[in-house]
Order: structure tokens, then C-alpha cells, then sequence
């Protein structure tokens, strides 16, 4: 029964739009002047539209009401389209005639009341209690539940104690086995004490005796490493000059295969074998074994490219 104005007016103002579309458009510039100026602007503009959603709204929310399919949702929608009628459309104190202020009064009181029986509709529970009252209960049982699952305070209090006299057995069974053992056990502390002792005694003893032996193995075994790095040097340059230079000599005469760019970084690494290795002819020491392996890396450096100036240009000269 509350459904069907809604229905009817939404299929009457689809079929009919034009005659409601003045009465929109007061709605709509009244509401413009009800509202404040930030949210006046949100008011849409074309009333024959307005018009048209409205009803289209009230006849699916109406049509829902009537079926009994979601009444409490369709109750607040039918609510807010006529909310904003109540608003702007009723104002009947601005009507020109006696007849038109009677009509809006009546307007006015209808949606009212049409209004408040959407309010209590919008709020029928039908039988049912509210969620907040729903989750309140179920918040008190399952507490309930929880309380039943813990321990009492007597089983509690029992627990505790049991816990406490085995922790005192405990520390009782510690404190006599301690008390036993711990002479046997400062004996046997300081047994290792001397034990250790004696071992560092015979060490600071073997390393006195032997210190001077070590000493002279070590300088010999200096001058071994010096001589060896000495004779390996000079075999480098023996080899330097035995085989590498020879074809790059030969090479550099020939005027023609000089220009030759293989035969220009063959010499240049040659040059620079052999400045490492008047560096080690002049060095010593730490410093000797150092240029000997430089000479050493730089020669074979210098091998390679001299052997690849030979592969390009020839082995004969």
C-alpha cells in the first residue's frame, strides 16, 4: 500500500514528464538557495532529467517495496527522492492564490507523512534484532566460551604451587650436588693449571735452545731465495738476448718492414722488457725479485707480438 503512490507517480511522471518538468525546476532552484554555495553547485541543471531519474527510481524502488524484496533498502531510497520534494517543491506560503497555498499545504503534509512511514519502514526489523544487538550477544557468549575453557582460580592456585615445589627440589638437588663436588672440582682446576703451566715452561725452554739454529737457517734460506732470484733474472736476459732480439734487429734495419705497425709494438715491448730488466740488473732484494718478475712478464708480452710481426711479415729478412 506504501509502495503504490510511489509507483504511480514514477509511471506517471515517465509518461507525462513535461507537465512536472516546472514543478522540478522550482525544486531544483529552491534547493540552490536551501544549500550552502559549495554544495549548491552539485545541483544538476536540466530538470527534464531530474524528473526522469526520480521517477525511474521510484518505480524500481517501489516495485521492490511492494514485492517485499529488500524493504528496509528500498524504504531509505524512496526516502531520499522525497526528501528533496519535501524541500523545494512544498513551499506553499510563496503561491499566489488561497487555492494553491491549500494545495502545497496538503502537499506538504502528505509527503510528511509519506516521508515518516518510509522512516519506520526503513527501520522494521521484522522480528529480528538490530546487528549491534546481534554482535553484542555473540560477544557475550563467546566470552562466556573463553572463561569456561580457562582454569579456575583453585586449579590455578593448585598449579602454581606444584610448579613451585618442584622448582625448590630443584634448586635443593643443585645447591647439595654443588656442594659435594666443587673440592674435587678446585683440584682438578688447579691439576690442569699446572699441567698447562709445565706445557708453557717446555715451550719458552725449546724456543730458548733452538732460537740461534732458526735464526741461521733463516739467513741462509734469505741468501738461497736472493741467489736463485739473481740466477733467474739472468736467465731472462740471456734469453732476451739469445732469441728476441735477433729478429727484431734484423727487422728494424729493414726500413720497409720497420713502418710495419706489428713490427713498431713488437719493438716497443722489447724496449720496455728491456728497461725492466736494467731495472733488476740495479736492484736488490725485495726490490730484485720484484723487477725480475716484471722483466719476465714483459718479455713474454714482447714474444708474443714479436712472434705475431713474424707471422704478418715474414720470417726471413
Amino acid at each position: 500500500m506504501l509502495a503504490s503512490f510511489f509507483v504511480w507517480d514514477g509511471v506517471d511522471t515517465l509518461r507525462n514528464t513535461e507537465a512536472h518538468v516546472e514543478e522540478t525546476e522550482n525544486m531544483l532552484e529552491r534547493l540552490r538557495k536551501v544549500l550552502p554555495r559549495d554544495y549548491a553547485s552539485f545541483v544538476p541543471n536540466d530538470p527534464e532529467l531530474v524528473s526522469r531519474a526520480i521517477a525511474g527510481t521510484r518505480v524500481g524502488a517501489g516495485s521492490l517495496l511492494a514485492l517485499g524484496k529488500a524493504p528496509r533498502t528500498s524504504a531509505a531510497v524512496l526516502a531520499g527522492t522525497t526528501l528533496p520534494a519535501l524541500v523545494g517543491a512544498n513551499a506553499f506560503w510563496s503561491a499566489d492564490s488561497q487555492k494553491e497555498k491549500n494545495e502545497g499545504r496538503n502537499a506538504l503534509v502528505t509527503n510528511t507523512a509519506l516521508l515518516g512511514a518510509l522512516f519506520i519502514t526503513a527501520q522494521d526489523l521484522e522480528g529480528k534484532p538490530s546487528l549491534s544487538w546481534r554482535a553484542k550477544k555473540a560477544g557475550e557468549r563467546t566470552s562466556k566460551k573463553v572463561q569456561a575453557a580457562l582454569p579456575t582460580k583453585s586449579e590455578t592456585q593448585h598449579l602454581t604451587d606444584k610448579a613451585s615445589d618442584w622448582f625448590e627440589d630443584t634448586t635443593d638437588r643443585v645447591t647439595s650436588y654443588v656442594d659435594d663436588h666443587k673440592d674435587d672440582w678446585q683440584d682438578t682446576g688447579k691439576d690442569l693449571l699446572h699441567t698447562a703451566k709445565s706445557y708453557v715452561d717446555d715451550a719458552r725452554s725449546y724456543v730458548d735452545d733452538n732460537k740461534d739454529d732458526w735464526q741461521e737457517a733463516g739467513k741462509g734460506l734469505i741468501a738461497n731465495v736472493r741467489d736463485t732470484a739473481k740466477d733467474y733474472g739472468q736467465t731472462a736476459r740471456g734469453f732476451v738476448n739469445d732469441n728476441a732480439g735477433d729478429w727484431l734487429s734484423a727487422a728494424e734495419d729493414n726500413v720497409k718492414i720497420a713502418r710495419k705497425a706489428v713490427v713498431k709494438n713488437a719493438s716497443k715491448a722489447q724496449k720496455k722488457a728491456d728497461k725492466a730488466v736494467k731495472k733488476a740488473d740495479k736492484a736488490s732484494g725485495g726490490s730484485l725479485k720484484k723487477w725480475n718478475k716484471k722483466a719476465d712478464k714483459f718479455q713474454k708480452d714482447a714474444d708474443k707480438k714479436i712472434a705475431k710481426a713474424i707471422k704478418k711479415v715474414g720470417k726471413n729478412i
